[in-house]
């Protein structure tokens, strides 16, 4: 996913396993993370990712998500699927 102006974020596994945690403690279905490619991009979520819609968090969840963000240096969004 590039070309838009964010890209998934290139991560290594010590980092894609703090991914994995943030996924079970925020019960969400997925967790993506992403890296701006152009600054002055406006994030659409509906563009980033088909099928899922983020998810609403309590202030624990959104520091527990803002504490990723921080280890990994990129912008992280959870995401549950959408009922079919």
């Amino acid at each position: 996913m590039s070309g838009n102006g964010w890209a998934f974020a290139d991560l290594d596994e010590a980092q894609l396993e703090l991914v994995r945690l943030a996924e079970q403690t925020l019960d969400a279905d997925v967790v993506m993370v992403f890296e701006p490619t152009d600054p002055e991009f406006a994030v659409d979520a509906a563009n980033l990712a088909p099928g899922l819609r983020p998810v609403r968090l309590e202030p624990s969840q959104l520091e527990c998500l803002q504490g990723l963000e921080k280890q990994v240096d990129a912008v992280a969004v959870a995401y549950s699927r959408m009922p079919a």
